[in-house]
């Protein structure tokens, strides 16, 4: 037995195919099929239960899964414990961001590392918040950017800074001339709002959209991307939530916009990273926070507290350039 066995057990428990636990693994059907042969001979025990189209731990086979991933997790504390004591540069570091952030924030990042940790490979992965905690967990990910109400009570969260949400709607709309607004404020048949959350609060008091909010529109839209929400509301009456990140690129940008703030509690995200429990990083994390203290994203409020710890390990690799 081997922890490429466990590996597998794992796999076609949490699958329940042979065929996707071995795409999953890459490795080939016959070959995982093989060795879970030879572990239970070796164990003596059946694993899994092979049913028409699914495969079923057995009682003893749950009781092994369980053992199984408690002895993985170990062995990834081993290989983060190396890390601490190898060059940080050395390791690469992968990172996730949602759709509302990865494309405001990959300039401003790969500034930051290119200041940080010049030598260091960084793979920038774009998904929702819940694929991403599973990511973190499964250690697919070193970090996650979310907001604190979307983070997992596995993970440790880590306040980076704060952001604004308003209502974006094209120039000239009637409700333009607002200096806020309250949610209670937002037209429900001219609002849109994606299927995820940006991680405000004051969301669950935004319109809610079912098949009777819109349905005297002419034209109407549904999107699973951002942007294509943003770009449809550049020429007709319907508007849309964005976060300050978003709205400052979109000024950038000379898109026909405007951006009301909102005035109700809940307006603000906390956003932060999210780590594993005791995760060898978090001396890097500590000199990224540092960084965005003095020099932050244009639009958001740094909220970083570096902890006795960290102080007098974040000194930046070179001067800082120009804020945006």
């Amino acid at each position: 037995m081997n922890l490429r066995d466990l590996e597998y057990v794992l796999a076609i428990a949490k699958h329940g195919q042979f065929s996707q636990a071995a795409a999953a693994c890459n490795v080939s059907q016959p070959a995982m099929s093989n060795q879970i042969k030879k572990l239970e001979q070796e164990l003596g025990a059946e694993l899994f239960l092979r049913l028409n189209n699914e495969v079923r731990p057995t009682l003893c086979g749950e009781r092994i899964v369980e053992i199984a991933d408690r002895i993985l997790k170990d062995a990834q504390k081993i290989r983060d414990t190396a890390i601490e004591f190898r060059d940080p540069e050395a390791v690469p570091l992968t990172i996730g961001m949602t759709p509302t952030l990865a494309p405001y924030l990959t300039g401003y990042f790969s500034e930051l590392f290119s200041v940080l940790f010049p030598r260091m490979r960084v793979t920038l992965v774009e998904d929702l918040p819940q694929n991403m905690l599973r990511m973190v967990e499964d250690h697919e990910l070193d970090m996650a950017l979310v907001a604190k109400v979307n983070n997992s009570a596995n993970l440790d969260f880590t306040s980076i800074w704060s952001e604004p949400l308003f209502l974006a709607l094209r120039q000239g709309h009637p409700l333009s001339t607002l200096t806020s607004i309250t949610p209670e404020e937002v037209p429900p048949h001219d609002f849109i709002r994606l299927p995820h959350s940006f991680g405000y609060d004051l969301e669950d008091r935004l319109p809610q959209q079912d098949g009777t909010t819109r349905i005297s529109k002419r034209f109407d839209l549904t999107a699973l991307r951002f942007e294509t929400i943003c770009r449809h509301i550049c020429h007709s009456d319907d508007c849309t939530i964005v976060s300050a990140l978003a709205a400052e690129q979109f000024k950038r940008d000379n898109w026909p916009l405007q951006f009301i703030p909102f005035e109700a509690p809940g307006h603000l995200r906390d956003l932060g990273a999210a780590t594993r429990p005791n995760c060898p990083r978090k001396p890097m994390l500590a000199r990224i926070g540092a960084y965005i203290l003095e020099n932050p994203p244009v639009g958001v409020i740094p909220t970083f507290k570096p902890d006795a710890s960290s102080k007098g390990k974040t000194k930046l690799a070179k001067p800082l350039p120009e804020k945006a």
